[in-house]
């Protein structure tokens, strides 16, 4: 007997998603609700207008995406209704507990604040305020397919290479950018594609598999680590972490162990975006005050530095990298930087930047021929031979527009 459906949402990438019950009673939550106020791609807009797709609209899409890949890559496991709604729920709630901005101010909050993740908050929401809502389901059956508990073989199809929420985000972080690198197709890929032993398995052609790596490889290329998008979320990194500091607006780990529904639910884009209006307005340290102004005018830093690679992992590129790593991860290298350059430290921002490698992600895709299953790696997918023993490496440094000259001149001699 199949799920009944009380609604539907209209979905710019999907159309029609329909929706049960206990489903909507989730999705009618203060908690839930507040990622509508979310985006999903941070600060991108800035740079790629249409990029004001939230977090709901990706939790919705993955919840849609779930359903498709559990009814058509799980060949040898009948999915009954029971566990169906249970995988659903788990797609539905799997971002619940992002921070505003997304990934961009997640990473300065587990990073210089020793916050937790988007996933921890996120399983502790469900815990405290979304438990009595989980139907028949308990908390650790929807905590383990988020997280990727292995014991459960059925959470790699939230949580693997390829798996629901990559192929939503895919589709929908390239639909609302306009780059065109996520439109992978998802029916071929399904049709050859099946869960079996915590492996995903394809039968005889790769290209598919391959075609979805590559293209997930430049939009992270062509988005997410694009000059300028970069260059705005390191300002709203430094800006963010300023007005906790400050006090303008509440710590994250303070959010983190509240239990006030209401405090969590409004934890979200706004609440950034009008503590620095009113920083502006009344804030006393001036460089915040100028950078939170660029911001918003869009004048973003100027690339000052950049040291890219794509090298094997061993040898003098990476004795390279890592070198480069320690300057640009050190305090004191920093503030040797500021003197020799004449820049004020609170205008230098350094940035290390790792592409997705292939290689350990990827180590549980096979590709069956000929009777035989073998990793991708080693079947005759030459792009993902040529690749996969290989990483991308990507050093910046950025500072306030116009000041470039003086921090490459700087970085010259400290080379020497």
């Amino acid at each position: 007997m199949p799920l009944r459906y009380s609604k539907q949402i209209y979905d710019n990438v999907h159309g029609y998603i329909n929706i049960t019950e206990p489903e909507m009673q989730l999705i009618d939550t203060p908690v839930f609700q507040r990622l509508r106020e979310i985006k999903q791609l941070g600060p991108t807009y800035l740079v790629f207008p249409g990029a004001t797709h939230t977090r709901f609209s990706h939790s919705i899409g993955t919840m849609f995406m779930m359903d498709l890949f559990a009814r058509n890559t799980l060949r040898d496991v009948q999915i009954d209704d029971d566990t169906m709604q249970k995988l659903r729920i788990a797609a539905l709630l799997h971002d619940v507990g992002h921070y505003p901005f997304s990934h961009t101010l997640e990473e300065v909050i587990t990073h210089s604040m020793n916050g937790k993740s988007h996933v921890e908050f996120g399983t502790l929401l469900i815990k405290k305020l979304l438990s009595e809502k989980l139907g028949t389901f308990t908390y650790d059956e929807i905590n383990g397919l988020i997280e990727g508990d292995r014991s459960d073989p059925l959470s790699m199809l939230l949580s693997s290479a390829i798996d629901a929420d990559k192929s939503d985000y895919m589709l929908r972080d390239s639909y609302n950018t306009g780059v065109p690198y996520g439109q992978v197709n998802i029916s071929s890929l399904l049709r050859i594609m099946h869960f079996e032993k915590n492996r995903i398995i394809f039968d005889k052609d790769e290209s598919p598999v391959e075609n979805f790596l590559i293209n997930r490889y430049h939009l992270y290329r062509a988005v997410i680590h694009h000059k300028v998008v970069v260059a705005v979320s390191l300002m709203l990194q430094r800006i963010f972490e300023m007005l906790v500091l400050e006090g303008y607006i509440e710590n994250p780990l303070d959010v983190y162990n509240s239990e006030d529904q209401d405090k969590i639910a409004g934890y979200n884009d706004d609440i950034v975006l009008n503590a620095m209006h009113k920083y502006i307005a009344s804030g006393s340290r001036e460089s915040l005050r100028e950078l939170i102004k660029d911001f918003f005018r869009r004048e973003s830093l100027e690339l000052a530095y950049s040291y890219v690679s794509a090298s094997m992992l061993d040898g003098a590129d990476v004795s390279r990298g890592n070198e480069i790593t320690s300057l640009l991860e050190a305090p004191r290298s920093m503030a040797n930087l500021s003197m020799d350059s004449g820049i004020d430290k609170d205008w230098i921002f350094p940035v290390v930047l790792r592409t997705l490698g292939l290689i350990d992600e990827e180590a549980s895709i096979f590709v069956r021929k000929e009777g035989r299953t073998i990793p991708i790696i080693e079947s005759d997918a030459l792009i993902l031979r040529m690749i996969g023993t290989r990483m991308l490496y990507d050093a910046r440094i950025y500072t306030k527009k116009g000041l470039g000259g003086r921090l490459r001149k700087a970085l010259r001699a400290t080379q020497r």
